[in-house]
């Protein structure tokens, strides 16, 4: 009899420990990706705007360069050399005025809409960001740029001299062909389409079943369970070894995967080919795992405790006089 209670016992501190291994999980993921002070953090420790910044500027000059010739190699030497400037120029512009405060706002505006959504606190992506602002901007960068050319210059260019340099910069905006808005809904939409409904249901299931009122009520049923089945003493050495091993394992299997080569691995990443430096993303993913901490050493201690309570429980038994 007593070997199948602790069979029993066995497998309900495993299911005990696969439920608070993924109440601790959700939890963090609460902490962290379902977080908008998070994503905040990263955005601001990591200068991540600067890095966003950086690659706008490598890759606008091809993508002008492209809209300038419509994909042709241009071989002429003097007409190579007119377009060449075309594209420093309009790439300039629009580099400075994509600028890093604005990368910010924007990066910021988009994952609070992200996370509103996949909490459910709003039913769709709603951020919509605004361009119209920036074609002004845009087209002001041009006509300063344009400014420094010669009417001979401008007119081998252009066609058109210093005077018309407001229509030039106004017509160039227009033939680069920039959207007025980026509704970042339809983005998603198009990138992956009904990943954010599926998520939500996720996010929703896990919720209801691994929130912290169901998570307390299934360790109350597990301690009463081992009180049951064993002496009052051993349940609560049993339940507070069971709780706390289930905090230590917690920390153990996150800290094996905290290191970026092994997420690399397996998740089959190469991180060293991505446009963001391994540093950084080693950065983002240590902060990440550390908000990961709090819930599982809350259960170590609570364990702890448990556990010393059954030990010196039995004690202030013998030690109590009889009546």
């Amino acid at each position: 009899m007593k070997a199948l209670k602790i069979i029993v016992l066995v497998l309900l501190s495993v299911v005990v420990i696969v439920y608070g291994m993924a109440f601790m999980m959700y939890r963090g993921m609460n902490n962290t990706l379902l977080n908008q002070e998070y994503y905040q953090t990263v955005v601001s420790d990591n200068e991540i705007p600067a890095l966003v910044h950086d690659e706008i500027a490598k890759m606008i000059p091809d993508i002008v360069r492209d809209g300038l010739t419509e994909g042709k190699t241009i071989t002429d030497p003097v007409q190579k050399a007119g377009i060449d400037a075309q594209v420093d120029l309009i790439s300039g512009a629009i580099i400075d005025a994509l600028d890093e405060d604005w990368i910010e706002d924007q990066a910021v505006m988009v994952t609070d809409d992200v996370v509103n959504s996949l909490t459910g606190e709003s039913g769709t992506l709603t951020a919509v960001i605004d361009m119209t602002p920036k074609f002004d901007e845009i087209e002001q960068n041009i006509a300063k740029g344009l400014d420094q050319y010669s009417d001979a210059e401008l007119m081998a260019m252009f066609g058109a001299p210093k005077a018309y340099i407001p229509a030039i910069a106004e017509q160039i905006v227009g033939q680069l062909g920039l959207p007025e808005t980026l509704v970042i809904n339809d983005l998603v939409t198009d990138m992956a389409p009904g990943t954010i409904p599926m998520v939500r249901g996720y996010l929703s299931i896990a919720n209801t079943w691994l929130g912290m009122l169901v998570m307390i009520l299934v360790f109350l049923v597990f301690l009463v369970l081992c009180i049951l089945l064993l002496q009052r003493n051993t349940g609560l050495q049993w339940f507070g070894i069971t709780t706390a091993l289930n905090g230590a394992l917690f920390l153990i299997v996150k800290s094996m995967y905290s290191s970026l080569d092994r997420i690399g691995n397996t998740a089959g990443i190469d991180f060293g080919s991505l446009p963001v430096p391994a540093d950084i993303i080693e950065s983002i993913v240590n902060y990440t795992f550390s908000q990961m901490n709090k819930t599982a050493i809350v259960l170590i201690v609570v364990g702890l405790v448990f556990f010393a309570v059954g030990l010196v429980m039995p004690r202030k038994q013998e030690a109590e006089p009889e009546v």
